[in-house]
């Protein structure tokens, strides 16, 4: 079995032989498979905080789209031989499947273990810098979920994570300047009729490279106004919804029912189709029994509408 260790100068290709001990005897980085992960996880010291599983699981989908990175962060192990540092990536890795790279500093002075991991997140919003930011990030994070259901046949795939790392979430703004476009306009529909921005720009944004943009200023106005809307109008059935449910978008069925029928509202509006009833459906189930991988199910009913 191999260390997994890298020499410095052939970080893809040299590796050490394992030592005597499954711990990494010495610092450096490593390539980090899921049978070197679960090894490293059984040092892991038992003061540890519970590990999160909402974190593994976005790291995970890091892992597998290719956008983890290697970086100064380190794998640590104390003095003793114990794990102080890096559970969540080292579970993620298992998770995955997956095998990436990352520093694994040995030999850490075991009073720091206190101090680990106490300071403050980096969170993409932080790193946008445009008005709008947290907005901004969850309509990526939408376009992001549309086109996974895209790739899975119009279905969603289980433990979808909308979060995203720093990086990915930069180059997805350079790939999609429309939602930067439109973020003002999300902002002031939702103080219109409390229509949560994040999937609204994210219909938006898509709307705008689909078949009819030259419908779209006509349909934010109307969301913004409510101006001279006969009863079937989708934008009015959108108007509603946001007023109604006010929702704060906090569970995964929120997004991905709001999200929904404001795709299906925009194609009923782009198609110049009246609309009587605007909903997405769902089996009757508990929130926590969405994510399901190991039954393939995510409690819904129906496929997801691609934006016309």
């Amino acid at each position: 079995m191999s260390s997994g260790l890298l020499m410095e100068g052939e970080l893809r290709s040299s590796q050490l032989a394992l030592p005597t001990s499954l711990v990494p005897q010495v610092s450096g980085v490593y390539v980090v498979t899921p049978q070197i992960a679960a090894s490293w996880l059984q040092f892991n010291r038992p003061e540890n905080r519970r590990i999160s599983q909402r974190a593994v699981a976005g790291l995970a989908a890091s892992m597998l789209a290719g956008e983890y990175l290697l970086t100064h962060q380190p794998i640590a192990f104390d003095a003793h031989g114990r794990l102080i540092d890096g559970q969540h990536r080292l579970s993620a890795v298992i998770q995955s499947d997956a095998t990436v790279q990352m520093w694994v500093i040995v030999g850490a002075d075991p009073d720091t273990f206190g101090v680990v991991d106490t300071g403050l997140a980096r969170r993409p919003t932080q790193f946008l810098r445009v008005k709008h930011s947290a907005n901004i990030h969850g309509a990526l994070g939408m376009i992001r979920f549309a086109e996974a259901c895209r790739s899975n046949d119009g279905l969603v795939p289980p433990a979808f994570q909308f979060a995203m790392d720093v990086k990915p979430c930069l180059d997805m703004l350079a790939e999609w300047p429309e939602v930067q476009d439109y973020a003002q306009a999300s902002d002031r529909i939702f103080r219109a009729c409390r229509l949560a921005p994040a999937p609204l720009l994210a219909v938006l944004a898509q709307a705008a490279r689909a078949s009819h943009p030259e419908k779209l200023g006509t349909f934010v106005e109307r969301l913004k106004d409510g101006a001279e809307l006969p009863s079937t109008s989708p934008i009015l059935a959108l108007r509603r919804r946001g007023m109604e449910h006010r929702s704060n978008m906090r569970s995964f069925k929120d997004r991905v029912a709001l999200y929904g029928v404001t795709v299906k509202a925009w194609n009923a509006h782009a198609q110049n189709n009246g609309i009587s009833c605007l909903k997405f459906t769902f089996h009757e189930m508990e929130e926590t029994d969405l994510f399901a991988p190991r039954k393939g199910s995510t409690g819904i009913k129906e496929r997801m509408p691609e934006v016309l």
